[in-house]
């Protein structure tokens, strides 16, 4: 877990990062942070212990960071973490902070705060050990709960796990001596059968009890077949489970509780660094696969509000609502899905995400960019079999010829699916109530609005775009920005190939019609 913090040089100067923030909030090496007597927050936190469950994910690497950096006087963060395919709950640990987010505190003794605790939400009781459990009842103040399976195409079976998972993290709070304040994060979409979606509690489709005693008891062909009635107007399990769970939360502890709601999570838009991702999935991951050239069309409508936040603002967010419950006493619910007065539509969003992907283009490019947003479905399917499906069928033909393994038909098989499933949100439209997430920024101080921001009031959504391509053109493609000359040039040879394919297709077409043509007037 130790290791010098590296060189960011130009890709640094690039997002306009310093090597100390406005202010000295803190240190880009890691020294202790300034505190006013505004910095509410961070004074809540210190002497905190937490346990983090989804501490491994995407939110959770930032979640982590964050504390670490910023509330480095925490007593300790207990971190959960499964054992995953050939790698152990340790291995999987000590590989955690090695991402590039955690740069900025690796000098820091990361030992001193952070520690492992082995267990697994798809067991039960969370595949506790029985010393990690009395360690946690006995030592826990904050509970920050934000693990799932948050695959769309899941069984009930599988997504039932989010349920008995967050059970059983309740039943063990309710075992901790001295918890202060509990938060679950759940989806801004939990409740979208509703179009417009208040910050309160709503009715779940199924108790949780009733739910995991079904799941229990059924085997699983029949619950395979009647999921689509359970699941009714809920477009997917994990999002139907969801729903359940803020009901379970609701009803359970008797202590100050916060729900936080994040809409679509992207790429940070400022800490550690801007434009870091860890993953292809949500947005920028469409985003990078346009760019590669190798996704074509998307089904959405370019006017519906696309509800995307920072997953660095969404950390602080979560940070502040557990500061605000422990403060109130009570238990508060927030919808943090962007700013309504500085809304961007889908559309606009991959109009400027366009930009940097012509200025900043990869050399792993596989075609040239001619991605589209469709909102008519029987036109967007038409494209996607003539632009995805033989295209692939094409791909692996020539593979086959050169006595290669094919995988274009396999992998845009599973893209077009994730599409499929992406577009019930990108087709549709939602309000969301802020009050109380405009409530919670108002009542931080200006230092605490420094160093945990979420307002998105004032979000410049070009300079958020461009770091978040050059951020994936870094941290999930591995490019540096010294490799831009030969991806540009790449870019020119797939302008004249890709102009040429179209000409032939269309020569070959009006061939082919002509072909038709006279041969049914001949026959006539």
């Amino acid at each position: 877990m130790h290791g010098g913090t590296k060189n960011l040089g130009v890709w640094g100067k690039s997002l306009g990062i310093d090597e100390e923030r406005e202010n000295g909030t803190w240190s880009f090496f890691g020294g202790t942070s300034t505190m006013s007597s505004e910095a509410q927050i961070g004074e809540f936190y210190k002497e905190q212990t937490i346990f983090l469950t989804g501490g491994t994910g995407f939110l959770g690497k930032i979640l982590i960071e964050k504390l670490l950096r910023q509330c480095w006087d925490l007593n300790k963060m207990y971190v959960l973490v499964r054992p995953k395919k050939d790698k152990s709950s340790e291995e999987r640990f000590e590989e955690l902070f090695e991402y590039p987010c955690f740069d900025l505190i690796k000098r820091k003794n990361l030992s001193e705060k952070v520690f492992l605790i082995s267990g697994d939400i798809q067991k039960p009781f969370l595949g506790l050990g029985v010393q990690d459990v009395e360690l946690l009842k006995k030592e826990t103040t904050c509970v920050i709960h934000a693990a799932a399976n948050v695959k769309f195409d899941q069984t009930l079976k599988a997504a039932s796990h989010n349920v008995r998972a967050t059970r059983d993290v309740l039943e063990l709070a309710k075992q901790m001596q001295n918890l202060k304040v509990f938060v679950h994060v759940s989806t801004a979409f939990s409740n979208c059968v509703h179009s417009h979606i208040e910050e309160r509690f709503y009715a779940p489709p199924m108790k949780s009890e009733n739910l995991l005693a079904l799941v229990d008891d059924l085997d699983d062909n029949t619950l395979q077949a009647i999921t689509p009635k359970l699941l009714g107007e809920y477009p997917n399990t994990y999002i139907y489970t969801k729903c359940i769970t803020e009901d379970l939360v609701k009803t359970c502890l008797q202590v100050p509780k916060a729900i936080v709601r994040p809409a679509i999570v992207t790429s940070t838009i400022e800490e550690p660094v801007p434009g870091w991702v860890d993953n292809l999935y949500g947005v920028i991951g469409i985003a990078l696969t346009a760019a590669l050239g190798i996704l074509r069309s998307m089904h959405a409508k370019k006017n519906n509000r696309a509800p995307l936040v920072p997953v660095d603002y969404v950390a602080n967010c979560i940070l502040a609502a557990a500061w605000k419950a422990h403060r109130s006493g009570t238990t508060t619910i927030y919808n943090y899905t962007g700013h309504n007065k500085n809304m961007i539509t889908w559309g606009r969003f991959m109009e400027i995400v366009e930009t940097p992907c012509w200025e900043f283009p990869t050399e792993k490019i596989v075609w040239f960019f001619c991605f589209k947003l469709r909102e008519n479905q029987l036109w967007h399917k038409i494209c996607v079999f003539f632009l995805h499906t033989m295209v692939a069928y094409f791909a692996d033909f020539v593979l086959i010829c050169v006595g290669r393994a094919t995988i274009a038909v396999k992998n845009y098989r599973r893209l077009n699916k994730m599409m499929d499933l992406i577009s019930y949100f990108s087709m549709r439209s939602w309000s969301f109530e802020q009050d109380n997430v405009l409530e919670l920024w108002d009542q931080m101080g200006n230092e605490d609005k420094k160093m945990f921001k979420f307002s998105m009031e004032d979000t410049d959504w070009v300079k958020y775009s461009r770091g978040s391509i050059l951020g994936a053109r870094m941290y999930l493609l591995k490019e540096t920005l010294d490799t831009i000359p030969k991806g540009k040039k790449k870019l020119k040879i797939m302008f004249v190939v890709h102009y040429a394919v179209v000409a032939l297709f269309w020569y070959l077409l009006y061939k082919f019609l002509m072909f038709v043509a006279s041969s049914l007037y001949g026959n006539f």
